[in-house]
C-alpha cells in the first residue's frame, strides 16, 4: 500500500481539482483542496493543513497574485511545491525553480507522472531530472537577459519623458500635452524626441507599441 502522503491541491478550476484530488485518492493519498472562493488566504490554509506536498497552479483566477508568489511561504512551511500548470512562460517556471519548487510540470502530462511526482515528493527522492531543470533555468536567464535589455532604454527616460509618454499611450497629442504641462507644443515635441531617441524607434506610434508589449508604466522607472 503506498503511503499516507498528504497533498494540497491549489487549483483554480475546481472540476480539474476535484478530480485529480479523487483519483490521488484513489492511489491512497490523503487529499485537501485548497478553497479559492472568497479571497481565502491559500498560506493559511496551508499553515493549517501542513501538507507534504503542495501541487500548485500559476494562474488562480479573480484577480489573485500569480502562484509563483506562494512558493516561497509554501515551501517555508517545509512543503515539497510541484508547480503543474498550463503556463509555459520560462521567466514564470524558472522562477519557479528559483523560489523553491522541487519540479514544474506541463498540465498535458498524463496523470500517472503527476502521481509519480507527488510520491517522489514526499519519499524526498528528485523529482524533475536534473539536465531539464537546468535547462529551464538557463532559459529562464537567457529570457530575463532579453527583458532586461528591452526594459533599459525606458530606465533612461527623465521623469518627464517618462510623463510625456504615459500621456502619448492615453492617446494624448503633443498639444494636449503641452496644456497639461503648461508649455508650449514645441517643447512638448522636444520631449517626445528624447523619448523616440533613447527607446531607438522613429514614431510615438512605435514608443506606445512597445512600451505596451512590455507592460511598461510612467511608475516603473
Amino acid at each position: 500500500m503506498l503511503p499516507r502522503v498528504s497533498v494540497l491541491i491549489i487549483e483554480d478550476h475546481e472540476l480539474l481539482a476535484q478530480s485529480l484530488g479523487v483519483a490521488l485518492q484513489a492511489e491512497g493519498l490523503a487529499v485537501e483542496v485548497a478553497q479559492l472562493a472568497g479571497g481565502a488566504d491559500l498560506l493559511e490554509q496551508a499553515a493549517a493543513s501542513r501538507p507534504a506536498v503542495v501541487l500548485l497552479d500559476l494562474d488562480l483566477g479573480d484577480g489573485r497574485e500569480g502562484g509563483e508568489a506562494l512558493v516561497p511561504g509554501l515551501v517555508a512551511l517545509g512543503a515539497v511545491v510541484v508547480v503543474v500548470s498550463g503556463a509555459s512562460d520560462p521567466l514564470r517556471l524558472g522562477t519557479c525553480l528559483e523560489l523553491g519548487a522541487a519540479a514544474v510540470l506541463p498540465k498535458t502530462r498524463g496523470f500517472e507522472d503527476v502521481l509519480d511526482a507527488v510520491l517522489k515528493a514526499a519519499a524526498g527522492e528528485r523529482v524533475m531530472p536534473d539536465h531539464d531543470r537546468q535547462a529551464l533555468l538557463a532559459d529562464m536567464r537567457r529570457r530575463r537577459g532579453q527583458e532586461q535589455a528591452r526594459v533599459a532604454p525606458f530606465e533612461r527616460l527623465t521623469a518627464r519623458e517618462r510623463e510625456v509618454l504615459g500621456h502619448l499611450m492615453g492617446g494624448r497629442s503633443a498639444e494636449a500635452i503641452a496644456g497639461i504641462f503648461v508649455v508650449s507644443e514645441a517643447t512638448v515635441r522636444t520631449q517626445v524626441r528624447g523619448v523616440l531617441t533613447k527607446l531607438g524607434v522613429t514614431s510615438q506610434l512605435a514608443a506606445v507599441a512597445e512600451a505596451h508589449r512590455l507592460g511598461w508604466r510612467p511608475s516603473d522607472t
